[in-house]
């Protein structure tokens, strides 16, 4: 027997009513929270079970019944007496929930990005005011590297003269070119944050956000709200898979483009205060531009990935307020997002799960705060930086007295991502796990200016003394390094945590410190600016905070 909750006709019915071995509830179209609304008399849900009232359940059953249905019936709930699934009352019968079939996982979420509490909490607006400063200082000093300043010049060609700051560009253009630029820039140089399952989020997200608000005139409250709730969605997509590793980037998809987009998506559509059924096509919109190939790491296009995913998280919120439209169940229907970006791997009804209480009695996922880099590359690399360097500050060793290092990682990271054995130019430089070891061992740190490229011809000579190797016994980012001297002693040390991670997280001063470098002798002002940034709540002006950053 089973107890279907049909969404779309708003009904409760019981099918398969012959059959008394089992007893089960499927939701169709439908969310847990709509069902028990649904249900009434009924029942209520439990988790992952329905409570079920008895005399309801056999007064709904299908007629003509017979006396030897009856007898059935009244046999199977003593046996599941007998098993513990009634209550003490014996009114009620426990049934599991079937793996739920067909939810609006589009039209949900677009309802909770226009009906989502606002996002006040003193935790969520800490962690946007941490990422704000360090994306904003990654962002003007990106805006000297050449992707950066490759893709200003092109924002600029395109004439779009506007109200949305280029930061470390000297101008301000439209809301879409301005979160172009700001993004490239700001992934330029891999220092900016990584979190929430979604890889590189606040920069895949920020600007556009940012942008937009500038031109609508929004305040500081207005934009870390629509940047909390930007987070939650990009977020929530990660959920299906229990490592982010697996599903779209296994394929050869890079995450800010596959799961921010859609949250920039979705952060300005709560920013213009989009009804659910636009927002929704916001999010068909912008999912038909998610892609971003892996194969671009090392070059200038992995931060274009970044740019592009706020240019489509703004277009797409503006085309669907113009009356643009696109699928409304773009994630779920066949050949959508998550059949063809995700291959169908992953249960994406989970993006689903305790939706409706976030921001209430559950926090939002920004909450669990950020992951804030201390070098300038791709975190794999930073545990075994970090472990180096730390290793030279314990032991009083420098380059001269190391005969050879031997470095061991995960066999994913190393294989997967940190693909150059050496680097042939700068960028390739920050997937290199030799060159950041090198790095380390010769300079004792590894700096914006380790990714140049005198630093590349001068670091080569150190190529041969480092040696890696791939591990299945460290966690994804730890790392071990075994240093020989050349008078034969043997030096180790194993990383498993870096500073600015969950486990040891940077503080306000830490992250200002870094700001501060970034920024110096880049613009002035920043102490303003930094301050502005730690009262950005009650910003009134957006536009006052990036005026002495544009430059």
């Amino acid at each position: 027997m089973k107890v279907v909750i049909d969404g779309s006709a708003a009904s409760v019915a019981v099918a398969d009513a012959e059959n008394l071995q089992g007893l089960s509830v499927e939701l169709r179209d439908v969310t847990p929270e709509r069902a028990g609304e649904l249900l009434g008399d009924w029942g209520r849900v439990d988790g992952d079970h329905v409570w079920l009232d008895i005399a309801t359940l056999k007064a709904k059953c299908p007629f003509p019944r017979s006396a030897e249905w009856d007898e059935q019936f009244a046999g199977a709930m003593a046996y599941a007496g007998k098993k513990g699934w009634t209550d003490v009352t014996g009114t009620r019968v426990r049934a599991h929930i079937e793996k739920r079939r067909g939810l609006m996982v589009t039209r949900e979420l677009a309802a909770f990005v226009h009906d989502a509490p606002e996002a006040t909490s003193p935790r969520a607006v800490e962690v946007a005011k941490q990422a704000v400063l360090d994306l904003f200082g990654v962002t003007v000093a990106g805006a000297s590297e050449e992707a950066g300043k490759l893709a200003l010049a092109y924002a600029r060609s395109q004439g779009g003269a506007g109200t949305a700051a280029v930061l470390g560009g000297g101008v301000r253009l439209t809301p879409a070119l301005a979160a172009l630029a700001n993004g490239t820039a700001g992934h330029a140089l891999d220092y900016d944050d990584i979190g929430l399952g979604a890889g590189h989020i606040s920069v895949a997200i920020l600007p556009a956000v940012w942008a937009l608000a500038e031109d609508t005139g929004a305040d500081g409250a207005a934009f870390i709200d629509a940047l909390v709730v930007a987070y939650e969605v990009a977020h929530r997509l990660t959920t299906m898979y229990p490592d982010t590793r697996l599903g779209p980037y296994a394929a050869g998809y890079h995450k800010p483009s596959v799961y921010s987009s859609l949250g920039a998506a979705a952060g300005c559509a709560r920013l213009l205060g989009l009804p659910a059924e636009e927002t929704a096509h916001a999010l068909g919109i912008a999912a038909s531009q998610a892609g971003g190939l892996r194969a671009n790491f090392g070059t200038m296009t992995k931060p274009l990935h970044a740019g592009i995913a706020n240019r489509t998280g703004i277009e797409a919120a503006l085309l669907a307020r113009s009356g643009f439209t696109a699928s409304q169940e773009i994630l779920e229907q066949r050949f959508g997002w998550h059949d063809v970006i995700c291959r169908g791997e992953g249960d994406l009804d989970v993006v689903l799960d305790g939706l409706a209480e976030t921001g209430s009695t559950r926090p939002y996922a920004i909450e669990e705060g950020l992951i804030f880099k201390g070098y300038p590359c791709c975190g794999a690399n930073h545990c075994a930086i970090g472990g180096m360097v730390g290793l030279l500050r314990e032991t009083g060793l420098t380059e001269p007295d190391i005969a050879e290092v031997d470095v061991w990682i995960e066999r994913r990271n190393l294989e997967d991502v940190l693909v150059y054995p050496w680097a042939r130019t700068p960028l390739e430089g920050k997937f290199s796990l030799a060159y950041n070891v090198a790095a380390a061992m010769v300079d004792g740190a590894v700096t914006v200016d380790t990714f140049t490229e005198p630093a590349r011809e001068r670091l080569t000579a150190y190529r041969d003394k480092v040696r890696v190797h791939a591990t299945p016994d460290l966690p994804a980012d730890g790392a071990r390094i075994r240093v020989v001297t050349h008078d034969g002693r043997t030096v180790e040390k194993e990383q498993l945590v870096v500073r600015g991670s969950l486990r040891d997280p940077m503080t306000w001063a830490d992250l200002t410190e870094k700001f501060h470098g970034n920024l110096r002798g880049r613009v002035a002002g920043d102490e303003d600016v930094a301050a502005a940034i730690a009262d950005l709540e009650h910003c009134a002006k957006l536009t006052a905070v990036t005026e002495p950053l544009v430059g």
